[in-house]
Parts: C-alpha cells; structure tokens; sequence
C-alpha cells in the first residue's frame, strides 16, 4: 500500500509541475505573441500615419497647382488679345479718318478694353516712374539734365495679369546729360 501511494503521490506531484509548468510557458508565449502584435500594430500605425501625411500634402500640392493653372490659364489668349489691342491704338492715331469709324473703332477698343480689365489683365504703368527691369525693356536712352533712369517715352505698352507680367513695356529711359566742358 505504501507503495502505491507513494506511486500515486508521485504521479500527483508530477501532474502538478506540469500543470505548474505549462501556465508560465503558454503565458511565456502569449507574451512574446502579443509583443509581436502590438510591435506589428505599432509599425503599421506609424506607415499608415505617414501614408495620410504624404496623402495630405500632395492633395495641398495638387491643390495650389491647379489653382496656379487656372490663374494663368488664358496667357496666351490674352496675349494675342494684347496685340490687337496695339493695332487699335495705332488705328486711332491716324489724324485721316471720318467721324463714324472712329466711333466705332473706339467702342470696340473699349469693349476690349473692358474685357482684359474683367479678366485681371492690366496695363504697366511706364510713363514718368522710375525704370523697372522686371517690368520695363529699355530701347533707347534719351538725355536729360535732372534725372537717370525715368522713362521719358513708351514704345509698347506693357501688361500683366494679376501679378504676373504678361509683357514688359518697351521704353526709352533717361540718362544725364555729359557735362562736355568737364
């Protein structure tokens, strides 16, 4: 009988211990389970928070680009539109004209007028300022006794639209006289 108790003891102590043993290592393995998946998580959260913050400035790019197209969008129509307007400025300075063309032709340039006004385009003021680079080319120079770098006469008027220069004005600028006893 000693025996089998001692027997039934033993096999009772060894049930314990593997009852004992399994806990910690299923919770050993659990552990390193979910430290992999939260380490997993961790790893895809921080691709998908980069992914939105990629995705979010190109919608800000794609944004201020299209925006930047449809400011600017008519530049070459306005352009061609500038050179008919310099053909009725040119029309209207001939002194041999009859009254009724003259009516017509300076509606028709106001009309015009008005449209590129609608549209942002407006004229660069030349006449008189000082000389700009960005928005005047010089042709000629003209001497004067009192001041350099005024524009004394415009060639071609010039334009922008909004703030971009469609074309700069064509001027002749001033430049002092050389002192020839000097």
């Amino acid at each position: 009988m000693k025996k089998e108790k001692f027997k039934e003891n033993l096999e009772e102590e060894q049930l314990q211990e593997e009852d004992a043993g399994h806990p910690v290592e299923e919770n050993l393995d659990s552990s390193l389970e979910e430290g992999r998946e939260k380490k997993q998580s961790e790893e895809y959260l921080e691709m998908l928070q980069r992914l939105k913050a990629e995705f979010e400035n190109y919608m800000k790019r794609n944004e201020e680009e299209r925006k930047e197209f449809a400011k600017y969008a008519k530049y070459d129509l306005i352009l061609k539109l500038l050179n008919i307007i310099d053909d009725f400025e040119r029309a209207l300075q001939i002194k041999e004209k009859n009254e009724d063309f003259v009516k017509g032709i300076e509606m028709i340039f106001k009309q015009l007028q008005k449209t590129l006004d609608e549209e942002g385009v407006r004229p660069i003021k030349s006449l008189g300022e000082t000389f700009d680079p960005y928005k005047h080319d010089v042709v000629g120079k003209v001497e004067h006794d009192d001041h350099e770098d005024v524009i004394v006469e415009e060639i071609k008027r010039g334009y922008q639209l909004k703030d971009k220069i469609l074309r700069p004005s064509l001027v002749k600028v001033s430049k002092l006289k050389e002192d020839k006893n000097g």
